[in-house]
């Protein structure tokens, strides 16, 4: 546009130039005697009355100037159109430049919303994710000891009587936990707060330990629940052997709680393996109620269950399903379902596994001799915890001193030794993480196990980096609770 008037502007300069050399050769007098003698000079075909009354020499002088004439006629008609297109183009750039800064502003407005937008949207979501942390951490540590102490009066060898009740309140600590363990699991996949293992497993031993654990659970209802697994099948391969447990115990959870008197299937298949790849078909069947079909995709909603009637009927929380899916997509794969009402529902999803080579690591075996007189540090500052873990050291016959804080175990870690410590991450004054980091800055060797109501903001990953060997989340089962401690009291013996 700009190379256009400059060309157009160049072009008006050479013509102007011109005229004005043509005028300077000659000088023309033209005498106007009326305004028609004006209009004439604009009309070459009618001669005028002024040009009429010519003498033959003005004639020929008046016949002589008529090309300047024209000449100059062109050049005011073309300064006139050009003036007017310049004007126009300048009109246009004007208007342009303003849309175009009106625009500009209107993005940077929308820009700005969208950012306070997203801004509050991770604000919020920070906020609910540490909301549940501060809940969960409430939560589990009272749980802790409902579920502690409940251990401890049943092996006192209680009355019939007391131990149904104890045994019932056993149930609902534990249905208690799993329902805060799957608001928090489904609110750390949401906020993507998940890494996908990679390690070797074997498929088999992963598979027969889940089915015998939910055998007993499953024959409560009268049913048949039956483990095929392909022998074709390789048997070791890599994966994430916890998220694939995750998925089925809650597939097996959901078809226990729908079938009555009925059969619950699950089936492995290998259906392709090239390049030491091997893609594994799983599915879970079940003779149970159904799902309507339109409430099939609405399942896998958080806190969905179908309608309000199979919630009062069945219970649970309605996350299992959202977790189940979540995960598999987390794994790569996706979930398929098919159901009708009265004859049962099917969930089944494809994986891919790379084949393994290494043998799985066996837990070590350890007996009660393990424990005797071992010095355990306890690093908590909940008096009920206090007392059940000490009761629980103390019945497999270790000594355990309590400290309260932080500093305290510093200062006492560094003046005795001892086989192993227990450190609470929440602490008044400085907290476990911090405390464990000053201790081994002079012990390198004592084993440091966490105890703690784990949460988003404390993974384990984290926890160790600080220079604590494990990680046992409270409420804890007592029998993982001694098998890690037999893993670093043998260690520290050998």
């Amino acid at each position: 546009m700009r190379l256009i008037i400059v060309f157009l502007l160049l072009i008006l300069c050479g013509n102007l130039r011109v005229s004005a050399a043509a005028l300077q050769e000659k000088t023309i007098t033209i005498n106007l005697a009326s305004p028609s003698d004006f209009f004439s000079l604009f009309d070459n075909t009618t001669p005028s009355k002024s040009q009429n009354s010519l003498k033959p020499e003005e004639v020929s002088a008046h016949n002589t100037i008529n090309p300047e004439s024209k000449f100059s006629k062109v050049v005011s008609i073309l300064s006139l159109a050009l003036i007017s297109i310049l004007s126009l183009l300048s009109l246009s750039l004007y208007r342009n430049n303003i849309i175009r800064k009106q625009n500009n502003a209107l993005l940077q407005e929308k820009n700005s919303e969208l950012l306070l937008a997203k801004e509050k949207a991770e604000r919020a979501s920070t906020a609910r994710s540490e909301f549940l942390s501060t809940v969960s951490h409430e939560l589990r540590t009272p749980l802790n000891a409902i579920t502690g102490i409940t251990h401890l009066l049943i092996e006192e060898d209680p009355k019939p009587s007391q131990l149904d009740y104890l045994n019932s309140l056993q149930f609902s600590g534990n249905y208690l936990l799993n329902y805060i363990n799957e608001i928090l699991e489904i609110n750390r996949i949401e906020s993507r707060n998940i890494e996908v293992e990679k390690i070797d497993f074997d498929v088999r031993e992963l598979f027969t330990g889940i089915h015998q654990s939910m055998k007993e659970q499953a024959a409560k209802n009268k049913n048949e629940f039956t483990l095929q697994i392909d022998p074709d099948i390789p048997e070791m391969l890599i994966g994430d052997p916890t998220k694939l447990s995750q998925i089925f115990m809650n597939l097996i959870n959901n078809a226990i709680k729908f079938t009555q008197q009925g059969k619950i299937s699950v089936l492995l298949k290998l259906l392709k393996s090239e390049n030491r790849k091997s893609t594994v078909y799983f599915e879970v069947s079940d003779t149970g109620i159904g799902i309507p079909a339109d409430k099939q995709e609405s399942v896998f909603e958080s806190f969905s269950q179908g309608s309000i009637e199979i919630n009062r009927k069945y219970g649970g929380t309605g996350l299992g399903l959202a977790i189940v899916r979540r995960l598999i997509i987390i794994l790569g794969g996706n979930i398929n379902l098919s159901s009708k009402i009265g004859q049962g529902t099917v969930f089944s999803f494809t994986l891919e596994f790379r084949e393994g080579n290494i043998q799985p690591v066996t837990g070590q075996n350890f007996d009660d001799k393990d424990f005797i007189s071992k010095r355990i540090l306890l690093v908590e500052d909940n008096k009920i915890n206090q007392m059940i873990t000490k009761r629980l050291l103390e019945k497999k016959q270790m000594c355990c001193e309590i400290v309260e804080t932080g500093e305290e175990a510093v200062i006492i870690a560094r003046q005795n030794r001892y086989d192993l410590i227990l450190m609470d991450v929440h602490l008044p004054g400085i907290n476990g993480t911090i405390a464990t980091q000053q201790i081994r800055l002079f012990d390198s060797n004592t084993p440091i196990v966490a105890l703690t109501a784990i949460s988003l903001l404390e993974n384990r990953e984290m926890l160790l980096s600080y220079g604590m060997n494990e990680v046992i989340t409270k409420p804890f089962e007592p029998d993982n609770f001694f098998a890690i401690i037999a893993e670093y009291v043998q260690k520290e013996s050998a």
